[in-house]
C-alpha cells in the first residue's frame, strides 16, 4: 500500500511515502542468503522467540529497500521474505512465509495500549486491509514519558527500512488508514516481554561521560579514528555526521535514537572489538568491574547475563537493541 505521512512533530515535517502489504509474489526471485545481517538465532521457524530476538532480526535488514517483488533471506538464511511492511513484521516474528496485513491476525493477539513492550507491533490488520487499507510495524519503545511517541522498525516506501519517532498510535493525515485505526498487537509465540526499556539518550557536542565514549568507541567500530576520551568535541560531531550522511541518516550530529539503533551491532562471547569496548564501559559503569579490553570473554558474558537478569531483559548473553539500550539509557 502506498501512505504519505505528514509528521505533526516539529522534527519530521516532511512528507514520506508509506507502502503495506501486497499478495505474496510466490514466483518472485529470493536474493542471496548471504545479503542478511549476521544474528544468532535462538528460535526455530514458527517457533517461540524473545523480544530481543525479534528486534535483532529486525534490526538486521537496516536500510533494506522496499519492494513488493523482492525478496531477501532473513538471519540464518532459512526463509526469504518479501521486503515490504507485512514481509518484514514476517522476518523479524521468524515466520514460514510473509504474510499480509490481512493473514497477519492469525498469528498475533490484540493487546491495550499500557500493554505495549519492544517487540509488540502496530498496524491496520484483518479484512480488508489490503492495498492502502492497511500497514504494519514493529513498536521499539516508548520515545517520552507521555507516550505520545514511540520510536519504532518500519519498512516503508522510499525509506525502506529505518527507526523513526511516530506519534501514536501513527503519523496524521496520510493517505493510507486514519491514525485511529492502527492497534496493537502482541506475536503469539513471543517468550516473554521486558520490564520497560529506557528511551536512547540524545548526545549532542560539548557532552561528556561513558556514553560519549562509547558512541566514539562504536563509531570507530565503522571506520572512525577518534580519540575516544569521553568528550564530544569537534571531531566527534565531524565523526557523528559523515556517519549519519554515509548511512541515510537525518544529518545532525546528534547521537539520538536513529543513529544509535544504527551503530550498535550484536555482540556475544567471542566477539572482539570496539563495539565490545564500548559494551564494557557501559557494564562498569553499573559497578561489574570488568577488564575493559575489547575481549568478550566469560566475564563479560557474566556480567551481561546478571545485567539483563536485573533489568527484566531476556537473558541469553547477547548484546542486541534492547540490551543496548537499556545499558545506555538508563
Amino acid at each position: 500500500m502506498s501512505l504519505k505521512r505528514r509528521s505533526v512533530l516539529a522534527v519530521a515535517a516532511a512528507a514520506v511515502a508509506l507502502v503495506a502489504a501486497t499478495p505474496t509474489l510466490a514466483n518472485a526471485a529470493p536474493t542471496t542468503a548471504a545479503s542478511a545481517a549476521a544474528v544468532t538465532a535462538n528460535s526455530s521457524v514458527n517457533g517461540s522467540i524473545s523480544a530481543s530476538e525479534i528486534l535483532s532480526r529486525a534490526a538486521s535488514w537496516n536500510g533494506t529497500p522496499y519492494s513488493t517483488t523482492t525478496y531477501k533471506y532473513g538471519p540464518g538464511g532459512d526463509i526469504a521474505y518479501r521486503t515490504d511492511c507485512s514481509g518484514y513484521v514476517s522476518m523479524a516474528l521468524h515466520l514460514a512465509s510473509s504474510l499480509t496485513t490481512i493473514s497477519l491476525p492469525s498469528v498475533v493477539h490484540s493487546i491495550s495500549k499500557a500493554d505495549l513492550q519492544p517487540g509488540d507491533i502496530i498496524g491496520v490488520l484483518g479484512p480488508n486491509t489490503g492495498g492502502n487499507a492497511g500497514h504494519v510495524l514493529i513498536f521499539d519503545g516508548w520515545a517520552n514519558s507521555a507516550h505520545s511517541q514511540y520510536y519504532a522498525w518500519e519498512n516503508s516506501g522510499g525509506a525502506g527500512v529505518h527507526h523513526p519517532t511516530i506519534p501514536y498510535p501513527y503519523w496524521p493525515n496520510t493517505s493510507g488508514p486514519a491514525a485511529s485505526l492502527y492497534q496493537p498487537y502482541r506475536y503469539d509465540n513471543e517468550s516473554g516481554t521486558s520490564a520497560g526499556v529506557p528511551p536512547w539518550p540524545n548526545l549532542v557536542e560539548g557532552d561528556t561521560g561513558t556514553n560519549v565514549e562509547a558512541a566514539q568507541y562504536l563509531l570507530d567500530d565503522h571506520g572512525a579514528s577518534l580519540t575516544t576520551d569521553g568528550q564530544f568535541g569537534a571531531n566527534t560531531l565531524a565523526a557523528a555526521k559523515a556517519y549519519q550522511s554515509s548511512h541515510g541518516l537525518s544529518v545532525d550530529g546528534q547521537i539520538g535514537p536513529q543513529t544509535w539503533s544504527s551503530l550498535i551491532v550484536q555482540i556475544q562471547q567471542g566477539s572482539t572489538g570496539d563495539a565490545v569496548t564500548a559494551a564494557q564501559l557501559e557494564l562498569d559503569k553499573y559497578g561489574y568491574g570488568l577488564t575493559v579490553d575489547g575481549q568478550f570473554g566469560p566475564a563479560t558474558d557474566s556480567a551481561v547475563r546478571a545485567f539483563q537478569s536485573a533489568h527484566g531483559l531476556q537473558v541469553d548473553g547477547q548484546i542486541g537493541p534492547q540490551t543496548w539500550q537499556t545499558l545506555v539509557g538508563d
